[in-house]
């Protein structure tokens, strides 16, 4: 006797596993096509964003380049005033020390007024003074040296040396005196 199953069951159960099956194997399709698509989209982003910083770089290195150059010409401008303020300074000081020696005559020349001496040389180097002559007698040269201390002008006044010697049959006293000038 042959029997058969009419009953449905085995192949339908097997339809039924091989649509699930397509539909797997369509989900899964569509999936990775919306995984590569997100990628894809992922990638023109980063690769938008890295041309965009790249512009930005090559724009800052522009900037820094202009920067530099004006930092450049700071330094040169603050060199150049610097090099201006120490002229300024000199020329200030030599105004200043202008009226010196005007100043450094005049009182030597009242400190000699009643006395018999003459000057042969007068050396000043900064505030210190070196000045050389002669005189026809020692007090002379004393009374010389009190009147430059009277002045107030001259301070630290010091006979370096008072030697006797004859000029034209004439006596005379060569001295050298060594004094620090108030300025």
């Amino acid at each position: 006797m042959i029997k058969i199953n009419l009953l449905p069951v085995p192949k339908a159960r097997k339809a039924k596993k091989q649509m699930e099956v397509q539909y797997e194997l369509i989900l899964a399709g569509v999936l990775i096509g919306v995984v590569l698509v997100a990628c894809g989209y992922f990638w023109y982003l980063l690769d938008s964003q890295i041309g965009r910083l790249q512009d930005d770089k090559s724009k800052a290195n522009a900037e820094l380049t202009s920067l530099k150059a004006k930092v450049k010409e700071v330094e040169n401008f603050e060199n150049n005033k610097k090099v201006l303020e120490e002229k300024n300074r000199i020329i200030e000081q030599l105004k200043k020390n202008q009226g010196a020696p005007v100043r450094l005559l005049d009182e030597i020349s009242r400190s000699m007024d009643p006395i018999k001496i003459w000057l042969s040389g007068i050396t000043a180097q900064g505030s210190k003074i070196d000045i050389d002559g002669k005189a026809i007698t020692n007090s002379d040269i004393v009374e010389f040296i009190n009147h430059m201390k009277d002045t107030k002008f001259f301070t630290d006044i010091q006979l370096i040396e008072s030697r006797q010697t004859v000029e034209f049959n004439v006596p005379v006293y060569n001295f050298k005196l060594r004094c620090t000038m108030v300025i």
